[in-house]
Formats: structure tokens, sequence, C-alpha cells
């Protein structure tokens, strides 16, 4: 065959491979993923490509400051156990506006949950059906942070509009290229706020 008649990719491994042994891609947890590996969590997986990753999962959620990984406990997806795993010691402002959040979203699907795709124009069942999938996914992250015992801080308030940064490689001055945008005075209007 041609290369040009060729499909498919190739991947390139840092360690031997065995016959039969399963591999794992990672969109945001690789060796080559650089910025990705702070901000591009489940919400942005969803928005970019359109599926919702399984845990491990990564939620960030500027407007509170608040930024988890849920994984299984023990590593052990068998036991059902998921554990939150707090990126930035959360705060007690922080877990209030994700209360609030979590009573809104709920309230948005008991008007709409037992509703089918065909009451709105424009919307095939699959997109209904993925929104959906994408609803459960996040009203579990934000129940799992706020059912956990983390001691709270409010430290993360005092910090720059950098503050959901692991090691400083990627700034919020960079927000149309990120999506995660500097937080904002209470006075202060931010690019979303029109929608």
């Amino acid at each position: 065959r041609k290369a040009s008649e060729e499909l498919g990719y190739e991947i390139l491994t840092v360690t031997a491979i065995q016959a039969g042994e399963e591999l794992y891609n990672s969109y945001n947890q690789c060796n080559i993923c650089d910025e990705y590996w702070d901000w591009f969590g489940t919400p942005y997986m969803f928005l970019q490509f359109g599926f919702v990753e399984p845990i491990p999962q990564r939620w960030l959620f500027d407007f509170a400051r608040v930024k988890f990984d849920l994984e299984w406990k023990d590593g052990d997806e068998e036991s059902g156990e998921v554990e939150v795993n707090f990126l930035v010691p959360p705060s007690k402002k922080g877990m209030d506006l994700l209360q609030e959040e979590l009573t809104r979203i709920k309230s948005f699907a008991e008007l709409h949950r037992n509703k089918s795709y065909e009451e709105y124009e424009g919307i095939s069942e699959y997109e209904w059906n993925s929104l959906w999938e994408y609803y459960d996914a996040l009203h579990d992250a934000m129940s799992y942070a706020l059912e956990s015992d983390a001691a709270l801080t409010d430290s993360v308030w005092s910090l720059s509009d950098d503050w959901w940064v692991k090691d400083g490689s990627t700034v919020a001055a960079d927000e149309e290229e990120h999506f995660v945008y500097p937080t904002k005075s209470e006075n202060e209007k931010g690019p979303n706020d029109e929608l």
C-alpha cells in the first residue's frame, strides 16, 4: 500500500508494551499535554470532544475557586467508592457557591428531565442523551465535593487570578485560549455574563 492510502495513526509509548496489554489514551493527563493538565477537565472534554469521560475526572469551577479530581478509592473501580482530591484547598465561600449551583441545576432538571428531545427544536436524541449524561456527571461531581470532609480555608481568595494553575505554565491572561476567565469583582461583568 502507498503511504497516502494508509489509515489510522501512530502512538508512541514511553514504556515497552506487551502483546495483548490494554492501552489507554488521555486527552489531558499525559506526558505531552502541557497546560491541558491544569485546566482541561471533564467540562472541556465534553465541550471540545462531545463525550463525558469516565472517572478519573477533573473539575474546575472558576466562579467558586474550587478545583478537584474524582478518582476511584484506592484505584478500585469495582468498589464503586469515589474520592475527591482537592487540588486547591476549598473555602466555605466556594463550597457555598457550589451548593447554590447544585440547587440551580437540580431545578433545571426538574423542569426538563422528563421531557422528550422532540419537544425542543434542533436537538437530536443523541445530543439530548449526551446533555443528560453530562448533567449527571456535573451533579455527581458537585455532590461528591460538597459531601467531602475537606478542611476549609479562605486562602484561595487571596491568591491571584492564576489560583488554578499547578505549575505556573499557564496564566489567566490566556483566557481566550484556555476558557478559564480571571475571577472578577462583584461589580465587573465577565465574558459570559450576557448569556
